[in-house]
């Protein structure tokens, strides 16, 4: 069992349910979810501490590029890597995301398979950028 801890940026709550399950299945049983950049920024602002930050890109009244530059402007998560997770995998997306410094990408859905490979690489420092 992992001792990382993972935040989850979701606002869809199937999906935010589907992603934790899989981080448990793989080892994973500490995470946050958040639906919200603003809740994340409270969790920041009360000193917790991540390992890894899954974003989707699509949330209600704030984009995950927007929190993105927030998140990357708090020392707290200076070297923590942060992965856009999205069902918008279009080239020109992928272009975006890595544009704007994401260190990863994710497409949705999440392949089952790959998906605990994935995060051992992510946590482990590789940048991951697979939209299928």
């Amino acid at each position: 069992m992992s001792t990382k801890t993972i935040l989850v940026v979701e606002d869809d709550v199937p999906n935010a349910m589907l992603i934790v399950t899989l981080l448990r299945i793989s080892g994973f049983r500490q995470t946050i979810v958040c639906a919200s950049g603003h809740e994340a920024d409270q969790y920041l602002e009360d000193g917790s501490r991540f390992d890894l930050v899954l974003l989707d890109l699509q949330l209600r009244g704030e984009s995950g590029y927007q929190i993105l530059t927030r998140l990357r402007q708090n020392p707290g998560l200076t070297g923590i890597p942060i992965v856009a997770v999205t069902a918008q995998v279009m080239p020109d997306e992928i272009a975006h995301a890595a544009q704007a410094g994401f260190d990863g990408f994710l497409g949705k859905p999440l392949n089952f398979d790959h998906f605990p490979d994935q995060i051992g690489r992510l946590l482990a420092g590789e940048r991951v950028w697979e939209p299928r």
